[in-house]
């Protein structure tokens, strides 16, 4: 029931590496989902610059396998496309290509001034926050309160605080152990 998901943007769907990969997987059937993040942007480089089609995920027919395009933040339509592509995986039949168009609200990397992206484009891509749009859409359709919501943010920002306090208390590995779970 194992299977590997690979996550990449648009701009690394333009190297060798991409297509090899998505060619052996292909010819071997292996359980892979290819998932490119479709942000318009290889790291400042618009998308219309560097890649000659629009939609990534049609490449997918080159090597015989489902391309399907997510157009839309919308996290239920990304959830049924990701199971139906996992189900596929782990049936033996392989590998399948999901692009996701979406937003990336900050910069590339930390650090990035990301001037390249004007302030009115990033409010509309703010207004279009997947996690903001979606709780507004679980509140009206009576699924979770704001309140609930932010209850569960604060939970879970809670868990992540823990882990990373539990980290850096923790001990250094010893070297040898970065060759535990270890597959290739």
């Amino acid at each position: 029931d194992n299977i590997a998901l690979s996550y990449f943007g648009e701009g690394a769907a333009n190297q060798g590496a991409f297509h090899e990969s998505i060619n052996l997987a292909a010819l071997w059937k292996l359980p892979v989902v290819f998932i490119c993040e479709d942000n318009a942007y290889a790291i400042s480089v618009p998308k219309a610059a560097s890649t000659a089609i629009p939609d990534n995920s049609d490449r997918a027919s080159a090597y015989g396998i489902p391309g399907v395009l997510v157009s839309e933040n919308d996290p239920v339509a990304v959830y049924e496309v990701m199971g139906a592509a996992m189900d596929r995986a782990r049936r033996g039949d392989g590998p399948s290509l999901i692009e996701i168009k979406t937003d990336r609200l900050w910069g590339h990397f930390e650090g990035d001034a990301d001037a390249y992206r004007s302030e009115d484009f990033k409010q509309e891509m703010n207004e279009r926050d997947p996690l903001v749009v979606f709780g507004k859409r679980l509140e009206e359709e009576g699924i979770l309160s704001a309140e609930e919501q932010e209850a569960i943010k604060e939970s879970e920002y809670a868990t992540v605080e823990a882990a990373i306090d539990f980290a850096l208390a923790s001990p250094y590995p010893a070297p040898e152990a970065s060759l535990d779970h270890v597959f290739a």
